[in-house]
């Protein structure tokens, strides 16, 4: 097992690669494994080689890219895949549609690799669960002590109460958000607890429509659509968009974010700890139940997740170079 700009897992003269950040030294023989469909993940669907992923990640990646993968193979949770004396299976990480954790068992060892994880379920999503494993590699975006994330009903909660809020002041409540997972959580939120319209970003459209032939009903209507934007002008109704969109809806805006790093960012607009990943403790008690003999820790606060990891669970832990975590707040 190596990094080499992702994980590379080396067995029976098989290569293998989750989540390769760069593709110029991955070999086109190299199996590629795709966790999940956020673009700090996708690098892997432009391997020239065969690549694989659940399908609707693919959709997604299609939908925010409009382009199709060639040279792919679905791979679905709970199943498995087995190349030359290696198994890889996938399974549920909770973080969005689709989104995957692979456990792989080589002849001498396993290995899980987690991609971005999230521990309680949601509206559109089941909690990740742990797995028994020799080597546990492990995202740390929220790997600090200070993330630690109210309960998902009390957040759902503070959202629509806001939103509710902000119509009886005379405005349009925009809820900025990432475009694929968060954005239909939103969506979600507002058709179960609320009878408001949902008018949403034209980019969110293909997301949408792809989160539906997953098998999660979401009722919206599209900022471009005539009757979109004639709702969006003059009715009561909650927009959900990207974060970086100001575009002028014809009304009196107030603006929210929806992210974990609300806990740590003061700012003149609303923003509520809703993250699709797990907090601190959250990764602290899903790495004690792997009950695994060493841990590798990537992205965020990976060291002084490591630090913890060694200290309270006696675990040899530690942390590898990776990308870097985009917050919601930097343009993508």
């Amino acid at each position: 097992m190596a990094w080499l700009d992702g994980l590379m897992v080396a067995a029976s003269g098989v290569t293998i690669l989750m989540d390769p950040v760069k593709l110029r030294r991955v070999p086109q023989t190299s199996r590629v494994f795709v966790s999940h469909a956020h673009s700090d993940h996708t690098r892997g669907f432009g391997h020239k080689g065969l690549k694989q992923s659940t399908v609707e990640t693919k959709n997604i990646h299609t939908a925010l890219n409009n382009h199709p993968v060639s040279n792919f193979a679905a791979i679905d949770l709970n199943r498995k895949v087995s190349i030359d004396g290696v198994e890889i299976r996938a399974l549920n990480a909770g973080h969005m549609l689709g989104s995957a954790q692979f456990l792989v068992h080589t002849p001498a060892t396993s290995i899980l690799y987690t991609g971005d994880i999230n521990c309680v379920d949601t509206l559109t999503t089941k909690a990740a669960e742990p797995h028994r494993c020799d080597v546990l590699v492990i995202e740390a975006t929220y790997g600090s002590p200070i993330y630690r994330f109210p309960s998902r009903e009390t957040i759902y909660a503070g959202v629509v109460e806001w939103a509710v809020e902000m119509i009886k002041q005379g405005c349009v409540p925009c809820l900025h958000v990432y475009a694929a997972g968060k954005a239909q959580e939103m969506v979600r939120l507002f058709n179960v607890y609320t009878h408001l319209r949902v008018i949403v970003n034209p980019r969110l459209d293909g997301v949408n429509e792809a989160y539906r032939k997953g098998g999660h009903s979401l009722s919206w209507l599209s900022a471009d659509s005539a009757d979109g934007r004639e709702i969006l002008e003059k009715e009561p109704c909650v927009y959900i968009t990207t974060p970086g969109d100001r575009r002028s809806i014809g009304r009196k805006a107030a603006r929210a974010f929806a992210t974990g790093w609300a806990l740590s960012l003061r700012g003149r607009e609303a923003a509520f700890p809703l993250s699709s990943h797990a907090d601190f403790g959250q990764l602290v008690s899903f790495i004690k139940a792997c009950r695994p003999g060493e841990v590798y820790i990537f992205t965020g606060f990976a060291e002084q997740l490591r630090r913890t990891v060694r200290s309270e669970l006696g675990v040899d832990a530690r942390a590898v170079p990776t990308m870097n975590q985009r917050k919601l707040f930097e343009d993508y």
